[in-house]
């Protein structure tokens, strides 16, 4: 298993749709997924653990340095 930090920019609807997806898609297979810890108007911020498959996937604009750690 791996961990990252996804941080959305939500005033970029790529990246928030592109992660919502990725959820979609990995959510049964992650370990851990945090509460939403941004703050909504400007940022949103998931701390998830899951394997490295799944967070690989991410874009690198969305996952905070220093990235996926296993």
């Amino acid at each position: 298993m791996a961990k990252a930090q996804i941080v959305v920019n939500v005033d970029r609807p790529d990246e928030v749709r592109t992660v919502a997806a990725w959820f979609e898609r990995w959510r049964d297979r992650l370990v851990a997924v945090s509460g939403n810890t941004g703050c909504g108007c400007c940022v949103d911020i998931w701390d998830v653990e899951g394997p490295v498959d799944a967070l690989v996937e991410l874009p690198e604009a969305v996952v905070a340095h220093p990235g996926i750690q296993a």
